[in-house]
């Protein structure tokens, strides 16, 4: 299961939050990007199950400097290899 997520950090701690998320290992952390905008960091996250999500999650938030964490649960994740089952319909021709 992978999970994003956005996190607004105080810019004083910015590094102190980049190094938890190192420190959490590449078990759980499968990248992190800094980003302009609303929030300052998207990690993308490895959960194993929605316990291991929970405590994940739990452990960033309560990180000090992280103001706010928005979280978001892939559903299906396209690829090069299954966009065109996606895009595509299966349609069978019938013969009558």
């Amino acid at each position: 299961m992978i999970v994003f997520a956005l996190l607004s950090v105080s810019q004083s701690k910015l590094k102190d939050v980049l190094r938890k998320l190192k420190d959490l290992g590449p078990k759980n952390i499968n990248k992190v990007h800094l980003v302009y905008g609303e929030y300052d960091i998207i990690a993308e996250l490895k959960a194993y199950n929605p316990e291991s999500s929970t405590s994940l999650l739990k452990t960033i938030k309560e990180t000090e400097g992280v103001n706010v964490l928005k979280t978001y649960v892939v559903s299906d994740q396209i690829t090069e290899n299954n966009i065109e089952n996606i895009l595509v319909p299966n349609i069978r021709a019938t013969s009558c």
